[in-house]
C-alpha cells in the first residue's frame, strides 16, 4: 500500500449544489474511489501522555482534495471529567465527531452536529485473543457493564452493554450502524447495517488473528458484500508512508493512517459508513497507548 498523493492544504472538495433530498443520493462522495483517513499527531499527547481529543484529516487518495476534517467533541463537562474518561477508557470511550467540509465550517446545522456526523458509543472493543467473556470482565473492571442506568451515577464509570459500535448521520438522520462482533478469539469482525432498510450491506472480516503492524507492515481489513465477495478494503497504512525515526514516532503515539478502497457500487451514504468503519477500527485496535496492540 503506497499513497503518494498528499492533501492539498486548505483545498476542500467543492460541494455540489444539486442534492437529492434522499440522503443516499447526494453527490459529495460520488466518484471518490479511495480515501485516506489520518489522525493528527499531537505533540502534547506524545510528550506528556495527556490523552487529548482526536483530530482526523480525510482526503481523496487520487486527487489530494480534502474531504473532511473531524475532531472529537468535548466529553462530559469538557474539562477534568473528559480527561479522566479518555485516560480510563482510551479507545473504548464515546466520541461525537462532526465532519467539516470547509475550513470555517462550524457545523451549526442539525442540532449543532453538522451535515455529516459520526457517533461512537462507550463500549468495549474486543482485541485479538479475547472472547466476549473477557470483554465483559474488562467492562466490569472499568465500569458497571451497563447493568445500571447512566442516570444512577455521574456517568464517568458507566459503560454500555455490547461491543464497540458507531453510527453515521447525514442531515441529522442515522443512516448506518457499524457493530463489532465476536469473531472468535477476538478476530476482527464488524458488520455495517443500513438503518433504513435494516439490512446488512457490508461485513469486515479478517481471518488472520493479528492486527498489529509488528514488522512495519500494512494491515488489511477486507470489505465483504452481501454475496460474500471481497469488494474493497480498509488498510492500516504503516506510519502513513513515513520511514525511519519519524515512522516509529508516528506509530508509537497512535497517529494511525488508514486507506480505504471503496466498493465500486457503494452509494454516497455507504461510503460515509465505511469511513466510520475505518474510524471504529482505529479506536478499537489502535488507540490503546503503551499497549502491544496499538502498533
Amino acid at each position: 500500500m503506497v499513497i503518494t498523493i498528499q492533501p492539498n492544504s486548505g483545498s476542500f472538495k467543492p460541494q455540489s449544489n444539486s442534492e437529492d433530498e434522499n440522503y443516499g443520493k447526494v453527490e459529495y462522495l460520488d466518484g471518490v474511489r479511495r480515501v485516506v483517513v489520518q489522525q493528527r499527531l499531537s505533540l502534547i499527547e506524545a510528550l506528556t501522555d495527556f490523552d487529548r481529543r482526536n483530530k482526523y484529516d480525510m482526503w481523496d487518495a487520487d486527487t489530494g482534495e480534502v474531504l473532511f476534517f473531524g475532531q472529537e467533541n468535548d466529553i462530559g463537562d469538557g474539562g477534568c471529567q473528559g480527561y479522566c474518561i479518555r485516560g480510563c477508557f482510551k479507545g473504548h470511550r464515546e466520541a461525537e465527531i462532526p465532519l467539516q467540509m470547509a475550513v470555517n465550517d462550524v457545523n451549526t446545522e442539525y442540532g449543532g452536529k453538522g451535515k455529516y456526523h459520526l457517533s461512537k458509543a462507550r463500549a468495549i472493543g474486543l482485541y485479538p485473543c479475547q472472547c466476549g467473556c473477557c470483554a465483559t470482565c474488562e467492562a466490569a473492571c472499568l465500569g458497571c457493564c451497563g447493568l445500571c442506568s447512566r442516570e444512577a451515577c455521574c456517568g464517568t464509570c458507566w459503560i454500555e452493554k455490547g461491543l464497540a459500535r458507531l453510527s453515521t448521520y447525514f442531515k441529522g438522520n442515522e443512516t448506518h450502524k457499524i457493530q463489532q462482533r465476536d469473531g472468535g478469539c477476538g478476530k476482527a469482525s464488524f458488520v455495517i447495517t443500513d438503518e433504513v432498510s435494516k439490512r446488512v450491506v457490508y461485513e469486515i472480516v479478517k481471518e488472520e488473528l493479528c492486527v498489529a503492524a509488528i514488522c512495519c507492515n500494512d494491515v488489511p481489513f477486507p470489505i465483504i458484500d452481501a454475496n460474500g465477495q471481497e469488494v474493497g478494503s480498509i488498510t492500516k497504512y504503516w506510519a502513513g508512508g513515513k520511514t525511519g525515526c519519524s515512522a516509529c514516532w508516528q506509530e508509537a503515539n497512535n497517529a494511525s493512517t488508514h486507506v480505504i478502497v471503496f466498493p465500486a457500487t457503494a452509494s454516497h451514504s455507504e461510503k460515509l459508513a465505511i469511513i466510520g468503519q475505518a474510524m471504529l477500527i482505529d479506536y478499537t485496535f489502535y488507540q490503546q497507548k503503551n499497549d502491544d496492540n496499538s502498533s
